[in-house]
């Protein structure tokens, strides 16, 4: 037969076997596993000589019988008609397209050389790099999966660790692209095209294929894994038959079988501050304007512009792709208008020369969704209402369903689209990139479940509030802050749903039921806007909750005129409220106001009261605080002896409570009276606990009173240079966590020593001193805590 007539005659027969099952072209490519345009190649006669691989495909996807297979094997022209292929390419690094789409139309490659890189800098991946090229060459490790979400840069740095490592392989260096692959069986068919070897007729594709590669010390790069996992075995079968073999997989799942070294690549790091140093050192960064120099926009990190790039880099999760998707935004819009353009609508289109599964971040992901089941994709698409990370009980409570949502879940995390994050607690916490959860956004509002889901999730962290404001006051403080951190984001968002609902009472509960939280960890300012926006329809006891939450906060920001006005207003509605576990709350912290503002009797008369509603309703938490605002009260009125006789019952009785901001607020009001006796020594003594507890719990509000009354102890006790240290340490806490100390007695005292230790010093030693200070880390505050402690005799036990 003829090879014209031939190819002529296999178009034909392959055009009325698929006609005569009713078939398009598209459906065909989907059950034989190769792609409509292949397909249509071959019926048009432009691809000749299929491989038998790629015939025995068509033939089960047209599922026939044994005597149409025979007519469309007969029909093939033979490939002795037909000129050999070229020779294979010299050991040179090369990608060549995967036969598994069209095995015919692919699979012998061009001589000659094709560039593995794009031709740009591999930015912030010097350490994966180094880790990958260590295990290449080693070859100790001759199976790596380098696996990460679709963007995240695998492909990339696959192609540079075998552009590195290619002069370590004599027997060659190629990469293999399979993302248009869709059948398993035909990755490794696929494979020998790739490398210019011919499909042996009856023989299995991988024993066709080891003694081609048995011998040689070859390099291989199979480049998206991800739809083709069930092909695993088969390279594990391969790896294990060709000793010299190392292969490099890239996928957004791991392949899972022994002989996989799994090597997890996540996105670029972010900045960890909004300063120019931060930002210019941030790989992330470093990208976005590389990218964006590309692009005609030469970008410098300024002062002014540093903040609003940290952002765009955090708004994108660090996620590379998304990265260069944004960065030529910036030849038209400076980085701020830019930082408002992702938060609408997300990073554009890349260069044309992007595969175009890359081009947008929709058709990165929309090539996950299609390797999903429709229970996983519902899960997945629900999961956008969770920001900034989520526990497993947050997942179970937004997909709105009794099923086991771990199957589902397990698949989300192996294709990379679920990243599990370290979690505070036993309980596993899982995070979608923000990139991810925009698009996971947009496919649950055109699914139309997006308010449902929305609804659940504020449920779930109304109830999640609401139940650790018993937490905040035990022994647990420290660890329901962290879980309570993990989850801000959601509280935030949740609140908000909750707003737009018009559900007052809740909004009033959760934000009422967190103050605390917010107050230790340095959301004051966010706290307070929060409490400003409950609408009308809260009732008495909500308001009264949300009231504590106000009064609380302001007492932390120092704002003693809203304290008194909002006083005002809580001890109202305190006696129209007959629960004393809601009222003894307002009352101790609207008592504090009036410690704080100096109108003591009345001070005396709300503490009172709010001390007996404590006792009577049980919360052992309110108690001893309202105990320490008469303590604060007897300072304020200089009454030192009954302070003296009520402080030390006081501390034991927060340090048999066991909450840590109890203790430590208890330990820096008895310091305060010491100082006043002038005991230096056990001022040191409770100071140097105080600070220890604040660290360690990282708690900002007790934090903030304590360093500036060490700083003044460092004065007395002459050690200006750490005195001024620790002041500046107090500054930057209260600079940026809302803490301003004004209880009158210790900032009359703190007030004291600062203008001592500047006269000690000079201004210029002083500002150097402080400014350090004011960059100090939390163990470089402990270990100058324990210099001036130390000095100061500190040691007896408080």
């Amino acid at each position: 037969m003829e090879g014209a007539a031939a190819s002529g005659e296999f178009a034909a027969v392959l055009r009325r076997l698929r006609e005569a099952r009713s078939l398009t072209q598209e459906e065909l490519a989907e059950r034989s596993g190769l792609t409509a345009k292949a397909i249509g190649a071959l019926e048009r006669g432009e691809r000749r000589r299929p491989y038998p691989h790629t015939v025995r495909s068509l033939a089960d996807g047209l599922a026939l019988d044994d005597g149409d297979r025979a007519a469309l094997v007969a029909a093939v022209p033979s490939r002795e008609a037909s000129p050999p292929p070229p020779p294979a390419p010299s050991s040179a690094a090369g990608v060549f397209p995967a036969a598994g789409v069209s095995p015919a139309a692919a699979a012998v490659p061009s001589p000659a050389h094709v560039p593995v890189g794009p031709g740009t800098p591999l930015i912030g991946r010097d350490g994966e790099l180094a880790d990958l090229l260590a295990l290449v060459r080693s070859g100790t490790r001759r199976l790596v999966t380098v696996t990460g979400p679709g963007g995240v840069g695998k492909t990339r740095l696959a192609m540079e660790a075998l552009r590195l490592a290619a002069p370590g392989f004599p027997g060659g260096a190629r990469a293999v692209d399979l993302s248009a692959v869709r059948e398993p069986k035909l990755v490794v068919p696929g494979i020998a095209a790739a490398l210019g070897l011919p499909d042996e007729v009856g023989i299995d594709p991988l024993d066709a294929l080891v003694p081609h590669l048995a011998g040689l010390r070859m390099l291989l790069v199979l480049d998206n894994l991800e739809q083709l996992t069930q092909a695993a075995p088969a390279l594990a079968g391969l790896v294990a038959r060709c000793p010299e073999l190392v292969v490099v997989a890239t996928s957004r799942a791991p392949l899972r079988v022994r002989a996989e070294h799994e090597l997890v690549l996540g996105p670029l790091t972010t900045p960890a501050g909004d300063d120019v140093d931060a930002v210019a050192s941030s790989p992330a960064v470093a990208l976005l304007l590389d990218r964006a120099a590309a692009a005609g926009s030469p970008t410098a990190v300024t002062a002014a512009d540093a903040p609003a790039l940290a952002a765009i880099v955090r708004r994108l999760d660090g996620l590379p792709l998304a990265v260069e998707l944004a960065a030529p935004g910036l030849r038209l819009l400076t980085p701020p208008a830019l930082l408002t353009r992702l938060e609408r609508q997300g990073p554009g289109a890349g260069p044309r020369d992007l595969p175009e599964r890359h081009r947008t971040m929709a058709a990165v992901l929309e090539w996950s969704m299609d390797l999903l089941e429709p229970e996983e994709v519902a899960l997945f698409e629900r999961l956008a209402v969770l920001s900034g990370g989520c526990s497993l009980d947050a997942i179970e409570a937004v997909a709105g369903e009794d099923a086991d949502v771990l199957p589902a879940l397990g698949a989300l995390v192996d294709q990379s689209l679920v990243l599990r994050v370290p979690s505070p607690d036993p309980q596993p916490r899982f995070r979608l990139l923000e990139p991810v959860r925009q698009f996971a956004m947009r496919r649950l509002h055109a699914s139309g479940l997006a308010t449902a889901t929305a609804d659940r999730h504020a449920a779930h962290f109304h109830a999640r509030a609401t139940a650790s404001a018993v937490l905040l006051e035990g022994p647990d403080l420290a660890a329901e802050l962290d879980r309570l951190d993990a989850d801000h984001a959601n509280l935030r968002s949740a609140f908000l749903r909750l707003l737009e609902l018009d559900r007052d009472v809740d909004a009033a509960e959760l934000a009422g039921s967190v103050w605390l939280y917010l107050a230790l960890r340095g959301h004051a300012r966010e706290g307070l806007a929060w409490l400003e926006r409950i609408g009308p329809g809260a009732s008495d006891v909500a308001r009264c909750r949300a009231l504590a939450g106000r009064l609380g906060l302001q007492l932390l920001a120092g704002d003693t005129a809203s304290m008194l006005r909002d006083a005002g207003d809580a001890v109202a509605l305190a006696g129209r409220v007959a629960e004393p576990a809601v009222t003894c709350e307002v009352l101790t912290l609207a008592g504090q106001a009036a410690v704080f503002a100096g109108a003591l009797d009345d001070a005396d008369a709300l503490l009172g009261r709010a001390l007996a509603q404590a006792e009577a309703a049980g919360r052992r938490w309110v108690a001893v605080h309202a105990r320490l605002a008469r303590c604060q009260l007897a300072l304020v009125a200089g009454d030192l002896a009954t302070a003296g006789l009520t402080l030390p019952e006081t501390v034991r009785a927060a340090r048999t409570a066991g909450n840590a901001f109890t203790l430590a607020t208890a330990l820096n009001v008895h310091a305060t009276l010491t100082e006043l006796l002038g005991d230096e020594p056990a001022t040191a003594t409770l100071l140097g606990e105080a600070v220890a507890l604040s660290l360690a719990a990282r708690m900002s509000w007790t934090l903030g009173y304590a360093l500036p009354a060490l700083a003044s102890l460092a004065q007395r006790v002459g050690d200006p240079v750490s005195a001024a240290w620790l002041f500046g340490a107090g500054a930057s806490i209260s600079a940026a966590d809302a803490v301003d100390p004004t209880f009158p007695v210790s900032r009359a005292l703190s007030d004291r020593g600062l203008d001592a230790t500047r006269a000690a010093l000079g201004d210029e030693a002083f500002a150097r001193e402080w400014d350090a200070g004011r960059a100090a880390s939390g163990p470089e505050i402990q270990a100058r805590a324990a210099v001036v402690t130390t000095r100061a005799g500190g040691g007896r036990s408080a």
